[in-house]
């Protein structure tokens, strides 16, 4: 059984005021009934702690609801946060969304 993937893009900063707008779009999201959580940095600058916060409460959510949140074309500056916030090896990451597409359609 296929489950529904939702793609939530981030464009610009994920910072204080994004940041609750995304956490509530994934929260609505996981209300909807989607699964899986694709969030696609390609057109994201920057992404500060509250970003950070927003993204890590995500993931929480989305796992509470035995779901999968996952990150694509990650720019280098956003992964350094992630490792330096020692919470990167929580998402499973994909160089972009045809990779993570292939991923799925694997397993």
């Amino acid at each position: 059984m296929s489950h529904p993937v939702k793609v939530i893009k981030v464009c610009g900063i994920l910072g204080h005021t994004q940041a609750k707008e995304f956490k509530q779009d994934v929260l609505d999201s996981v209300a909807a009934g989607k699964s899986e959580i694709l969030v696609d940095f390609e057109q994201a600058t920057f992404m500060d702690s509250s970003g950070l916060g927003a993204l890590v409460s995500s993931l929480k959510a989305v796992n509470a609801a035995q779901g999968t949140l996952a990150i694509c074309a990650m720019k280098k500056e956003i992964r350094m946060l992630l490792e330096l916030a020692d919470v990167i090896q929580f998402f499973p990451i994909f160089a972009d969304q045809a990779e993570f597409v292939q991923a799925k359609a694997v397993r």
